[in-house]
């Protein structure tokens, strides 16, 4: 009957550890022996000690401590349990459940590949013992066939505590733990969740098709290269299974799904068919005929039969005896085999240190081109970063230069229609003052006129008198001289009429009753004098033009002139094409409403000069006269709980509209746009972001995306709400 192999115990193993008894050696590794040990009760056990010649170090006793407390942790029908623990023993052990049933390297070798529907029913308890053990924060490291036991109630997890060989530093890495291997697992990368995914998506395909999915033939570097550079060669797998098996396979991590979503997907697959958890159902003849073996073994174990021996009678039969143990060796041939012992695991051991050495150096090797390409990419990128912040330096020193110009500039400007309006005002007021000067000498010769006229008209004295009297003119003559006389008068007094009104030379008139009120003013000069000069002085009067007054901004204007580069503003995109408010609001930056911060100010209405990146925009203001307008440059201020809103496209997010805050809870967007989102971190920015950047703890199962912004100095977590 088949059955685990047990060795009887050697001249150096203990006969009992903690209360339990041992029957023999089911197993030795580098690092630790298994031993098969049986309770008072007669429940059998498999107890792992360390593996030590003398004192167990420090370092490994403390290894074998967290391998303890992991393994304590889990309680899982799909996993062995932990019944009792001793670190602190002189031979530190640990006592789990005994499991008799094969592996599946040994089913698959004994008993050829599995159909489609029993490799879904085991990858579905295989993924469930995984969701509990990364939900406990646990990495197995080493899934493969020979890890996972099939009794006929399910497949069961082992070895997945930290001390077995998990990394390319261990002379325990063969083709059989290769093949099962992630990518980053053998490239020396960190082990992640998704490394588990990978491993048991290749044990899988060994199921389905009886051999790793890779190249066959290759030796062990040639294997390794291969799960470096994740050739695969998938050949003979069942259609009906590679929706399942490959994606598990992806050569990038985050394309795995995880561990639920796989449990998810292999239960999906077996909708509609029995619902048992029993192997019966799902496994062929052959496979349930060799777990039902093991299972035999397992009670013949329990009563002590088997031991030393993988064999317990003929296939099929219940009764079997107890295997008599062997002679008691005479000293001498204990002695001998002990040395011979020593001697080989000294010869182990210096193999393995050959091998560990000889690994080391590789992995050394490519760690250290890994390093220095590294390096030279970020120094490649510091050195880009310090260009464009030069660049960004002498922008905005030009800016700011120009901004200069453009000030004094407009102050000159200022200051030459000042100076031109000073000197229009004195043209006119020398104008003016010359009007004023040529009219009151015109008045002054007018009046001169009006004196000669006056004279004329026979108020002066006569040039000449005619001293030789008349005759006596006829009596039919009197009447004849008497009109004469009258018509004379009449023309004198037409024509100081007339002189009086006569047109001046710029086509006014004398006016009489203005030259007597000008008179009764109270002039020095005489009263004809005054009333021409009064007269001229009307004549001389007309426009004078008014000084041309300084524009004055309103309040608008002064509200944008106020705002300084580095202020911070309550404004916000309101998602429908302009600011949250009219004129911007100057705030605390450490406020919680500072939702805007000013980079750099400029006059005029230009925002081409403005940074256009993500989370970058402008805001100009046109200004109640030209010389007010006035253009901020200004860039997203971000907070953990804001939210703005943006667009989807399958699995990415497109058009997001940064410069919004957006109320979480609101049921409506604007047009264009159908998602709300928001920020649940903020960081730096960095030059790569490892899967599972946003997740909050190893239990966060949310989707995030990642927007850089802020000239790609920051970047952003954000969910879907």
């Amino acid at each position: 009957m088949a059955g685990a192999q047990v060795d009887p115990l050697g001249s150096g193993d203990p006969v009992a550890l903690g209360r339990y008894e041992l029957l023999g050696r089911l197993a030795s590794g580098g690092m630790g022996r298994i031993y098969l040990a049986r309770s008072a009760e007669g429940q059998l056990v498999a107890v792992k000690t360390l593996l030590a010649d003398g004192t167990v170090s420090d370092v490994d006793r403390r290894r074998f401590e967290r391998e303890v407390a992991l393994a304590q942790r889990i309680d899982s029908a799909f996993t062995a349990r932990v019944r009792e623990a001793d670190p602190r023993a002189a031979l530190p052990w640990m006592a789990i459940d005994y499991i008799a049933a094969p592996s599946l390297t040994e089913l698959v070798r004994t008993a050829g590949v599995l159909p489609g529907s029993a490799v879904r029913w085991l990858a579905a308890g295989t993924a469930e013992a995984l969701v509990t053990l990364h939900g406990e924060g646990i990495i197995h490291r080493d899934i493969k066939p020979q890890n996972i036991l099939l009794p006929l109630a399910g497949p069961r997890v082992i070895d997945f505590g930290i001390s077995h060989a998990n990394d390319l530093t261990r002379t325990s890495l063969t083709l059989g733990t290769i093949a099962f291997t992630s990518p980053e697992q053998a490239r020396g990368e960190m082990s992640t969740e998704a490394s588990d995914v990978y491993s048991l998506g290749a044990t899988l395909f060994h199921l389905a098709v009886g051999r790793p999915p890779y190249r066959a033939g290759s030796d062990t570097f040639a294997l390794l290269a291969q799960v470096q550079r994740g050739e695969l060669d998938l050949g003979g797998l069942p259609k009906e299974l590679t929706d399942l098996i490959r994606p598990c396979l992806a050569a990038d991590p985050a394309d795995r799904p995880v561990p639920a979503e796989m449990l998810a997907r292999f239960r999906a697959s077996l909708a509609g068919l029995p619902v048992t958890q029993g192997g019966r159902r799902w496994l062929p003849q052959r496979w349930t005929d060799l777990i039902s073996a093991y299972e035999r073994h397992g009670r013949d174990l329990a009563r002590g039969a088997g031991v030393g021996t993988g064999t317990a009678g003929a296939a099929g039969s219940e009764e079997v005896t107890d295997v008599l143990p062997p002679p008691r060796p005479t000293q001498a041939y204990t002695q001998e085999r002990e040395e011979a012992e020593r001697a080989e695991r000294e010869r182990a051991r210096q193999a393995e240190a050959a091998e560990r050495e000889r690994l080391l150096r590789e992995q050394a090797r490519q760690e250290q081109a890994r390093q220095e390409a590294a390096r030279q990419e970020q120094a490649r990128k510091d050195r880009e970063r310090q260009e464009e912040a030069r660049r960004e330096r002498e922008r905005r020193q030009e800016e700011e230069r120009l901004r200069q110009l453009r000030k004094q500039e407009k102050k000159e400007r200022k200051k030459a229609q000042q100076e031109a309006e000073r000197r229009e005002r004195e043209r006119a007021e020398r104008e003016t003052a010359d009007r004023l000067r040529a009219a009151e000498a015109r008045a002054r010769e007018r009046a001169a006129r009006s004196a000669s006229a006056s004279r004329s008209s026979g108020t002066g004295p006569p040039a000449s008198r005619n001293r030789t009297p008349a005759p006596a003119p006829a009596p039919s003559g009197k009447k004849g001289g008497s009109a004469l006389a009258w018509l004379v008068v009449l023309a004198v007094i037409v024509l100081v009429l007339w002189q009086a009104n006569k047109p001046d030379e710029d086509g006014s008139r004398s006016d009489k009753g203005a030259s007597t009120s000008s008179t009764a003013i109270g002039s020095d000069t005489d009263p004809s004098t005054d009333s021409d000069s009064d007269s001229g002085t009307d004549t001389g009067s007309g426009y004078t033009p008014m000084p041309t007054p300084d524009p004055t901004p309103d309040a608008e204007d002064e509200a944008f002139d106020e705002v300084s580069s580095g202020d911070c503003l309550t404004a916000y995109d309101d998602g429908y094409g302009d600011w949250s408010t009219d004129t911007p609001q100057t705030v605390a930056c450490g406020a919680a409403n500072a939702y805007l911060r000013v980079t750099s100010t400029d006059s005029g209405i230009s925002g081409s000069d403005c940074p256009n990146g993500s989370g970058e925009s402008y805001w100009t203001h046109s200004g109640s006269e030209p010389e007010f307008s006035t253009t901020l440059c200004v860039e997203r201020q971000f907070r953990v709980g804001q939210c703005f809103v943006s667009k989807h496209q399958g699995d990415r997010m497109v058009g997001a509209r940064l410069m919004t805050v957006w109320d979480c809870g609101k049921e409506t967007v604007p047009k264009g746009y159908d998602v709300i989102l928001q920020i649940a971190g903020r960081w730096k920015a960095e030059a790569t972001y490892p899967p599972g950047y946003c997740a909050a703890n190893r239990d966060d199962r949310e989707d995030y995306w990642l927007f850089e912004v802020n000239d790609d100095r920051t970047v952003l977590c954000v969910k879907w709400v």
